[in-house]
């Protein structure tokens, strides 16, 4: 039987198997060893008696061999048929020459008129030659060495072998025979309880019924199985219990989250709903106010222009007519419809900056910068202003609305340097916090006081005199609302007099 049908096969067989297997290897052992020591035994036994026939023997023929009586020795020898085991006997002079011979007529190796095999005289001890035994024995009168005597008998080992070989043969079926009744009867006691293990977890596999024991027979190591094995029903039971419980509540719990998600669905239907009116309302508003931005700016621009028109006329048809005073007021009202137009220009600006849609790729920050550089040296060719743009600055950005962003920054930048006799404005990035990169323009302008920074990027305000800076203070609040669109921020930092720095960062 290999080794994994033996797995395969239940445990009663298995029990079966293992001792009818030890008994048999333990009465083959036991056989043998009886066997072996018989042997050596018998062939000691053989040894002694041998040696003891060889001994009287010597004794009682040694006179015919001190007066060379032939006869007389072959008579010694004679006697040896009492001893059927022994098969020939040789005794020598003490020359070492054959004085007589015997050998049994019935000797399975020497048959009626056949020639005794004669050795050569050898030193006192024993041989075993196949299945005979072979004694030299030194005759003796007093001290003197008369001659030797030679004995050969058959020891007959393989039908005493046969003989063991059977008895032990009967032994062993008789003692197998007794170790399968005594196991098959006792094997139960540990196959039993095992059983009932086996058949309870099948009824708890089948009918999924925890609620089954196994009784306990006995505290050795299968009462310890026993024992886990209700154990771990108990437990099993217990964990039932508390999932079906889990189940319970998670059922209502999915029951109530499906209605919430159906509100919720409904929700956002609702929502969606809102929204779509939401965006109509939204862009109906942004047409009106696409509308209204035409309108003003054409119709404010026309008085504007009107008033500009007229007070050149006044200023040029009626010089010699007005006073200095005249002229000055004159003066005032282009300035202020000048003002005004800008104004007016900014306001559009902003307005197209928060509708206009936003289409972001790459572009390079440097190139653009440097071009609004160029372009603010030629509005001012006298002045000593010295530009420097960190290089290969790529980003991620609508190109229009960043070129106005930056326009605003370095417009700035130019504008709070003009009464500098030497103005340096910087354009290049730095690390910010979070890993980013933020981008800036300084200069070594005017600057401004940092209390004030909250109200920097709010449309119309101002930190300068207008005698003292032009603008509108709708720049800044346009460059937020472009950097806003883009997911970054805009921050200021700046000192009095020492120039400030704009720093800005663009979502990736």
């Amino acid at each position: 039987m290999s080794r994994r049908p033996f797995r395969d096969v239940s445990i009663r067989a298995k029990l079966l198997w293992i001792v009818m297997l030890t008994s048999s290897i333990a009465l083959i052992a036991a056989g043998v060893a009886i066997v072996a020591y018989d042997s050596i035994t018998f062939t000691q036994q053989k040894q002694n008696d041998l040696a003891t026939q060889a001994a009287i023997l010597a004794a009682t023929s040694s006179a015919a061999l001190e007066f060379n009586d032939t006869k007389a020795a072959r008579e010694y020898l004679a006697a040896l048929k009492a001893r059927p085991e022994v098969a020939s006997a040789v005794m020598y002079d003490d020359k070492g020459q054959v004085f007589a011979i015997y050998h049994r007529i019935d000797s399975a190796r020497n048959d009626l008129g056949a020639k005794v095999d004669i050795p050569r005289v050898e030193a006192d001890g024993y041989r075993i030659e196949g299945d005979d035994l072979l004694l030299f024995r030194q005759m003796k009168q007093g001290s003197k060495a008369i001659g030797t005597l030679y004995l050969r008998a058959n020891l007959d080992r393989g039908a005493r072998l046969l003989s063991y070989a059977g008895i032990v043969l009967i032994v062993l079926l008789g003692s197998l025979l007794i170790a399968f009744l005594l196991s098959a009867k006792l094997q139960a006691i540990i196959s039993e309880p095992l059983l009932a293990v086996t058949m309870a977890a099948h009824e708890v596999i089948d009918k999924q019924n925890y609620s089954h024991r196994v009784v306990k027979r006995s505290d050795d190591e299968v009462g310890v199985l026993v024992d886990a094995f209700n154990q771990m029903l108990t437990q099993i039971q217990e964990r039932e219990t508390t999932l079906q419980a889990t189940n319970l509540t998670l059922r209502s719990q999915i029951t109530r989250h499906k209605a919430a998600r159906d509100e919720i669905a409904a929700l956002n239907l609702n929502l969606e709903k809102h929204v779509a009116e939401r965006t109509a309302a939204l862009e109906a508003a942004n047409r009106e106010l696409e509308s209204f931005s035409y309108s003003v700016s054409h119709d404010l621009r026309a008085p504007l222009r009107g008033i500009d028109g007229f007070a050149t006329f006044l200023q040029i048809d009626y010089a010699d007519k007005l006073d200095a005073q005249g002229k000055s007021y004159l003066q005032r009202v282009r300035a202020a419809t000048r003002r005004m137009s800008n104004l007016i220009d900014d306001l559009l600006k902003l307005s197209r900056t928060t509708r206009s849609e936003l289409r972001p790729r790459q572009v390079n920050l440097s190139e653009l910068a440097d071009t609004i550089a160029k372009d603010l040296q030629r509005t001012g060719p006298g002045r000593n202003a010295t530009f420097t743009i960190a290089p290969d600055m790529m980003v991620e950005a609508d190109p229009a609305l960043l070129q106005v962003a930056l326009e605003n920054l370095m417009g700035n930048a130019w504008k709070f340097t003009g009464k500098r006799p030497e103005a340096r404005i910087e354009v290049g990035r730095v690390a910010a916090n979070g890993g980013s990169i933020a981008y800036y323009v300084r200069d070594n302008g005017a600057g401004f006081d940092m209390k004030y920074v909250d109200k920097l990027f709010g449309a119309f305000q101002r930190l300068h005199a207008v005698t003292e800076f032009d603008g509108t203070g709708v720049g800044l609040a346009n460059v937020q609302r472009i950097i806003q669109r883009h997911g970054g921020k805009v921050w200021a930092e700046a000192v009095v007099d020492q120039g400030a720095t704009f720093y800005f960062t663009l979502s990736a």
